[in-house]
Formats: structure tokens, C-alpha cells, sequence
């Protein structure tokens, strides 16, 4: 669990995270900066897995979701290798992926629910003609 008992990869905890990271001008103090990097490093893990598994339905999307979630997880290998000597922008580069992956998230979650909402298919321009003959 991340701070203050969030899951690792939930929404709102990458949002705020991210948003601090990304958007407070002011310089992080190490301890600050490594509960930072540690919690960014857990959302990144938790969700990687997560689009790594939406991959494959999201070939079938129309756009370029399927791209993007590839092109984010090629970054997730990159981000989280201890070699970056630089622990701001390795911080940086942690918010920006883990915002990402949650956005992946978030939009095919909203894909699907769009599908599950979507009338059925009517059948085309007669559609209308052949239910209304119940056939």
C-alpha cells in the first residue's frame, strides 16, 4: 500500500501524486523526494500489468490507443531501472508514465462502457422495416 493506505495505481492517489510532482515548483527535500519516487515506482507497477493485459482489445479500437499504450509501456522498463542518477528527474519521468498508464486506463474504461451502452445494431438503413416485421 502507498501513503496513507492507497492502493498502488488508484486513480485519484496518481492524479493527486502526479500532479504534485509535475506542478509544485517547490524543491521536494530528499526524505519527501524518496516517499515520492517510492510511491510513483508502486502506481507504476501496479499499473503496467494493467494496460499490458488491455493491449490486446485495444488492437480492435478504432484510433491509436493501441499505439499509445505500447509506446507508454515501452517507457515502463525505462523509468523504473534504478539506474537514473538524477532522483528529480527520474521522479519526473515516473509521474509522467504513471499518468499515463492511468489514462490508458481511463479511456478504454470509458470505450467499454460506451460499447455497453450503444444500441444494437439495427441492421442497417431497413433495419427498422425487418424488426418491425418481427423476422
Amino acid at each position: 500500500m502507498g501513503a496513507e493506505g492507497v492502493e498502488p495505481g488508484a486513480e485519484e492517489a496518481v492524479k493527486a501524486e502526479c500532479h504534485r510532482v509535475l506542478w509544485d515548483m517547490r524543491p521536494f527535500e530528499p526524505v519527501e523526494s524518496q516517499a515520492l519516487l517510492s510511491e510513483l515506482e508502486a502506481h507504476v507497477r501496479a499499473l503496467g500489468p494493467r494496460v499490458a493485459a488491455l493491449v490486446p482489445d485495444l488492437e480492435l479500437e478504432a484510433g491509436d490507443l493501441h499505439g499509445v499504450a505500447l509506446h507508454i509501456l515501452r517507457q515502463v522498463d525505462g523509468v523504473l531501472s534504478p539506474s537514473a542518477s538524477d532522483p528529480q528527474a527520474r521522479l519526473h519521468d515516473l509521474a509522467v508514465t504513471a499518468r499515463a498508464l492511468s489514462g490508458v486506463i481511463f479511456l478504454a474504461d470509458k470505450r467499454a462502457r460506451e460499447r455497453a451502452t450503444r444500441p444494437a445494431d439495427d441492421g442497417g438503413p431497413a433495419g427498422w422495416l425487418v424488426a418491425g416485421l418481427g423476422v
